[in-house]
């Protein structure tokens, strides 16, 4: 007697109330039909970062299941980036840099959501586990909706409509900044691109603190550092341990943030002679309002 062999039913487990879900039972190697993307969709809708669990990948099917989420963006760092597939980028602890020393690496990742100086900022930052250490190297994503909403109603008309200038990096973090970065941004012609500090979900209609603290000048009516003071006090204001969540990696895992309604930060609490390798992609997104 012949069993015909059944595909694994999908499995949305959620992490907490207010931000994260694994998501398993999903073939990535194929594409998703409809209501396998649907469920995945509404899933990162509701809990702002899903990770599908359980895929082996090469960089051609990784690239082909971020392009069913729309049009793909190149990162603005160009130096490491995936042989033959310039829109997935490499983040990895060896690095080299220009001069074949061991590229800087952060140790004091902040929250954060990506390129907020173009124009069209990424809706999606896709990362994908290739190699990773023994333990610790998680990565956080904090829910920036539920933190907008629990601010007080006085902290909120406050900041609803503040407008941000953001460029490569501020002036106000310049010192200690990847020098390339630095470079880059003083031989700049580009004006700050102008951002809202509150943005609005484009599917959902709700809204989220959003900004990069290292790529915002300044909000319009204040000095860069007191910018800098500003986003610092509201992050430890808006940011609770119930919003967010650090994401374990497991190989194969791909992680699904969706930036706008939420904030990341890498993890460096890991044993540096060992390898965090993970490949990203981002998707373009629309102009935020």
């Amino acid at each position: 007697m012949n069993v015909l062999a059944r595909e694994p039913a999908i499995k949305v487990q959620k992490l907490k109330d207010h931000v994260g879900a694994i998501i398993t039972g999903v073939d990535l190697t194929k594409p998703m039909d409809k209501a396998t993307f649907d469920t995945v969709y509404d899933a990162l809708l509701e809990n702002v970062a899903v990770a599908i669990r359980g895929n082996i990948l090469t960089p051609a099917q990784y690239q082909a299941t971020a392009e069913q989420f729309g049009e793909l963006m190149e990162d603005q760092n160009r130096l490491y980036l995936v042989e033959g597939h310039p829109l997935i980028s490499v983040l990895s602890n060896r690095h080299k840099a220009s001069d074949g020393k061991p590229a800087k690496v952060a140790n004091n990742a902040t929250w954060h959501t990506d390129h907020t100086n173009q124009e069209y900022p990424p809706k999606f930052t896709m990362l994908y586990a290739v190699e990773l250490p023994d333990s610790g190297g998680g990565t956080a994503v904090c829910n920036m909706r539920a933190a907008y909403e629990s601010l007080p109603e006085e902290k909120r008309r406050q900041i609803v409509d503040m407008k941000t200038e953001n460029t490569l990096i501020s002036s106000a973090r310049m010192e200690g900044a990847n020098p390339d970065i630095v470079k880059a941004q003083k031989a700049s012609t580009k004006p700050p691109t102008i951002q809202p500090l509150v943005r609005t979900h484009p599917d959902t209609g709700t809204k989220a603190i959003w900004f990069h603290k290292a790529k915002t000048e300044r909000i319009i009516g204040m000095e860069p550092q007191e910018t800098q003071d500003f986003l610092e006090d509201l992050l430890q204001t808006a940011i609770r341990p119930e919003f967010h969540f650090v994401h374990e990696w497991q190989v194969g895992d791909m992680l699904i943030i969706d930036n706008r309604s939420a904030m990341h930060k890498a993890g460096f609490d890991f044993d540096r002679s060992q390898h965090r390798h993970l490949r990203r992609i981002l998707v373009r997104g629309d102009r935020p309002s």
